[in-house]
């Protein structure tokens, strides 16, 4: 099941965004996470997301990205994400 993250992913969004994970990480063993939409982003995102990600390795819930704008991975490139949030195949 896909889990679409939407235009904006900062502090406006990351209580809604965090409610809607939770929701589909107690339903699922799997998560498809869609960024190809992002065009805001910041380090509470950012950081809402890197949560997420070890919460699914320590449940052995799979994680992976169906896209990533390069709004996302340049954000997660200048804090030192890319690779702890596992959007290596997105950055150039």
């Amino acid at each position: 099941m896909g889990f679409a993250l939407g235009e904006q992913l900062d502090i406006t969004q990351v209580m809604d965004i965090k409610e809607r994970l939770q929701a589909e990480l107690e339903q699922s063993d799997s998560l498809l996470i869609d960024g190809s939409a992002v065009s805001r982003v910041d380090a509470p995102g950012l950081q809402l997301l890197l949560t997420a990600r070890n919460l699914c390795q320590e449940k052995n819930i799979k994680w992976q990205w169906e896209g990533a704008s390069s709004e996302l991975v340049g954000a997660a490139r200048t804090l030192g994400l890319v690779e702890p949030l596992g959007l290596n195949g997105f950055a150039l």
